[in-house]
């Protein structure tokens, strides 16, 4: 609820923004851009339909014009369609790293604030001016493995020297939680003997299974996609 009521508030101050645009219909119009067809489409539901239940806590007289994107191409495409098309003063997105990252990078360059609800990768937002985010970045997900690890399973089972390996698929969103973890481990003294990256459109379970057991690594951080995002 908290959650909740913190977006209606930014949302509000997101409304106040195109004001000026609106003031004939009193309705601003916001841009929105989710998969919602796709493997990461129940995701992109959820997320959308948060953005709608914050503007019904917020009573917002809002149209929100949505777009489905299920590829950095199309979502980048998007952002150009709400800017051109309908104006729009703020576009908000995209649950997927992948997508966040080409559409935010679009809206930056067409100087549109571009408000990323659930997509943690860290360049998302780096050098940004017109894009933002209250959701947590990779990088720092990455670390709360890494701490966890540290402080409760190294205790626990009374590890000096643990080894750890890191299988993340290689994109933006792998490439910042992974990081995190190694960067962390190393000044934490867990030493990270193997990082395993793989396509998460292709991959062989069983290549990874064995490259892991020859590692004998006490922990694994895994940084992957549940099934339902992808096949």
């Amino acid at each position: 609820m908290i959650r909740r009521l913190a977006l209606a508030s930014l949302l509000l101050i997101a409304i106040a923004c195109g004001q000026t645009q609106t003031s004939q219909s009193h309705q601003v119009v916001l841009g929105a851009i989710y998969p919602l067809s796709g493997p990461q489409a129940p995701g992109g539901k959820q997320e959308l339909a948060g953005v709608e239940a914050a503007l019904r806590v917020a009573h917002a007289n809002v149209r929100l014009q949505v777009i489905d994107a299920t590829t950095p191409q199309a979502a980048s495409a998007a952002v150009d369609t709400l800017v051109r098309d309908y104006h729009v003063p703020v576009i908000l997105g995209t649950y997927g790293s992948t997508l966040s990252a080409a559409a935010s990078s679009r809206a930056e360059e067409l100087k549109t604030v571009y408000w990323e609800t659930g997509a943690v990768a860290d360049p998302i937002t780096a050098q940004r001016h017109y894009v933002f985010r209250t959701v947590a970045t990779g990088s720092s997900l990455g670390r709360l493995a890494v701490t966890f690890s540290h402080d409760v399973l190294m205790p626990e089972y009374k590890l000096t020297t643990p080894r750890a390996v890191v299988v993340r698929v290689n994109d933006i969103y792998g490439q910042s939680v992974g990081g995190g973890e190694q960067d962390l481990a190393q000044s934490m003294g867990i030493d990270v003997v193997d990082v395993v990256e793989y396509s998460p459109t292709a991959y062989d379970p069983t290549v990874i299974a064995a490259r892991v057991a020859q590692d004998h690594p006490d922990f694994l951080w895994d940084v992957s996609y549940s099934r339902t995002t992808f096949p």
